[in-house]
């Protein structure tokens, strides 16, 4: 849903390489490495992510693999071809418990997988 949304508002001029599912594997380490190391971004945004806050229960491997494992391969193979990663989160890495807002390096608590 976001990286849709963000394909839609690319500024015009910005030549925007939007990779679907369907286009790329996110958990497969290898193909990420290859289709980033092929297309020599100048700039990485990781909009995938795992949605599926009840399924995930009951698929942690492959909620992990995608919020978590996935995006440590990213950053890996962003560092090597000195790309910038910009990756969005979610704030159910956080309890709640706070009565102010989270900061970037807030410790992360969660309630659940």
């Amino acid at each position: 849903m976001l990286g849709q949304d963000l394909n839609a508002t690319a500024p015009s001029g910005v030549e925007l390489v939007a990779l679907r599912r369907a286009d790329l594997d996110i958990t497969d380490s290898n193909a990420v490495g290859e289709a980033i190391t092929r297309g020599a971004p100048d700039l990485i945004i990781n909009a995938a992510a795992y949605t599926a806050v009840d399924d995930a229960e009951t698929t942690p491997e492959l909620a992990f693999g995608v919020n978590a494992d996935a995006v440590g391969t990213l950053a890996k193979v962003a560092e090597a071809v000195a790309a910038p990663l910009v990756h969005f989160s979610t704030d159910y890495v956080f309890d709640g418990a706070l009565t102010h807002p989270y900061g970037e390096d807030a410790p992360t608590h969660p309630l659940n997988v």
